[in-house]
């Protein structure tokens, strides 16, 4: 069996040893909905950018022929919840039609003459199917965490072997040499971990693949004791970068990749060693010449400083957001005027913020004049499900809010990827601690204003 997939691995990177490249015109039309907005996305990794956008009429819609890197991308219909994830493959046509049948994009649609999308389908609906039973066993207070570990484990086995039979039935597609790898064939050998990969073919960066992999890898190295060995993952950085480096958007796909996991990791584990290895990214691979010929672009330079201006001691991005009474809030005036910022990234929804910010609330209460200021940055879509929680809890600080959760440029700005997300800032703006809670913060500030 094993010799049987490293031989589709094979194959598939034969198939796709070049990047694929060209004119795509896609269009199409809509069942259930005669006027709107579609909007396209390119995939890289596990983010999504928007590369254009039309209006729904009359049912039908045609985005203007372009060139396309074969690839994984999505279609939402009025907002980004609303989508569905296809491939556009060069090889198979210029044309790529698709009718969907439903309002919700992804319960039922076709595209017609492409084996790519046919597979991208069935694995779509296989993943939808699991991650609905694993967020259930989650949710499934009868059973031990053990239990549910054990049967969330047996659901992603199902999933991978899913995506090998995918892989065998539609090869030479692009679905099926991404599928191949879901597993890798060397996947206990950290010499060869990535050698089923092929680093020159830019459309590997147009999936999950690479985070995926680069995850597995640190884990690998996570196993080799990195207390007494630190330097463990800084052979895996260069290990990878090694690899990457034969081809310039890959390479900078997994300088930043392997960045922005540093850095989650960092926000969550109270552990120096985390800023260490991304500042040692950040010198030696954005800013240095560790990785040899590859010219690293002005955009991803600047991309990476940002993860420095949000360590302590430095001054993150200032941002003006419309408040809850729809005045403008901008950061830096409003540290200016305190000694104190306490900056709090939340969602009515989350429980952890539930659970903590009504004590910071009444902390707030005591202590706002004392030279003390909160900014609330809100990761709701509802509007009056937000002011309502504001109303409800007392949360009389600057609430403010960009209404698109996650997506929020703010929140991409700075980093966040769970709530509660905690900055103290000071008088300068200048960040003085980045505590793991709200709770943590307060203690902090006790200790200065005392």
């Amino acid at each position: 069996m094993k010799k049987y997939i490293l031989l589709l691995v094979l194959i598939s990177l034969f198939s796709f040893s070049q990047t694929n490249k060209g004119k795509i015109t896609i269009k199409g039309n809509m069942v259930k909905a005669k006027s709107g907005k579609l909007y396209l996305y390119e995939l890289i990794g596990n983010d999504s950018f928007v590369l254009d956008s039309v209006n729904v009429r009359s049912g039908n819609f045609q985005f203007k022929s372009n060139d396309y890197v074969t690839g994984f991308y999505k279609l939402a219909f009025n907002n980004e919840t609303n989508d569905v994830e296809f491939v556009l493959n060069p090889k198979e046509g210029s044309v790529l039609e698709i009718t969907f049948n439903e309002y919700r994009l992804s319960r039922n649609y076709d595209i017609k003459n492409s084996k790519d999308n046919t597979a991208k389908k069935l694995y779509n609906n296989k993943k939808n199917q699991i991650e609905i039973q694993v967020k259930k066993i989650k949710q499934d207070g009868s059973k031990t965490v053990e239990v549910r570990k054990k049967e969330v484990l047996r659901l992603n086995e199902e999933l991978e072997a899913f995506a090998l039979k995918l892989s065998r039935d539609y090869p030479n597609t692009y679905t099926a040499m991404i599928l191949s790898k879901s597993k890798p064939v060397y996947e206990n050998n950290s010499d060869k971990f990535f050698d089923d990969i092929n680093f020159k073919d830019e459309s590997i960066i147009r999936s999950n693949l690479i985070p995926t992999r680069i995850q597995k890898y640190m884990v690998m190295h996570s196993k080799y004791d990195p207390k007494n060995n630190k330097y463990a993952f800084y052979d895996a950085v260069d290990f990878i970068m090694g690899k990457a480096k034969v081809n310039e958007k890959v390479a900078e796909f997994c300088m930043y990749n392997m960045l922005d996991g540093f850095y989650n990791t960092s926000s969550t584990a109270n552990d120096p060693m985390w800023i260490e290895l991304c500042n040692y990214i950040i010198d030696e691979y954005f800013f240095g010449e560790a990785c040899g010929e590859v010219e690293v672009s002005t955009l991803m330079k600047e991309r990476a400083s940002k993860f420095k201006d949000l360590q302590v001691g430095n001054i993150p991005p200032d941002f003006t957001i419309k408040d809850v009474n729809n005045n403008p809030v901008n950061l830096k005036s409003t540290c200016s005027k305190n000694t104190y910022t306490i900056l709090v990234f939340w969602a009515s929804h989350c429980k952890h913020c539930m659970s903590e910010l009504p004590g910071l609330a009444s902390w707030y209460k005591a202590n706002k004049n004392k030279g003390i200021e909160i900014v609330a940055v809100a990761l709701d879509a509802n509007k009056d499900k937000w002011e309502s929680t504001i109303n409800n809890n007392g949360f009389n600080w600057l609430n403010v809010n960009q209404f698109k959760i996650y997506k929020s440029p703010v929140c991409k700005d700075y980093k966040v990827k769970k709530t509660p997300t905690v900055f103290i800032l000071d008088k300068s703006m200048k960040i003085i601690n980045k505590p793991k809670d709200t709770r943590q913060a307060i203690t902090f500030l006790n200790n200065k204003i005392k």
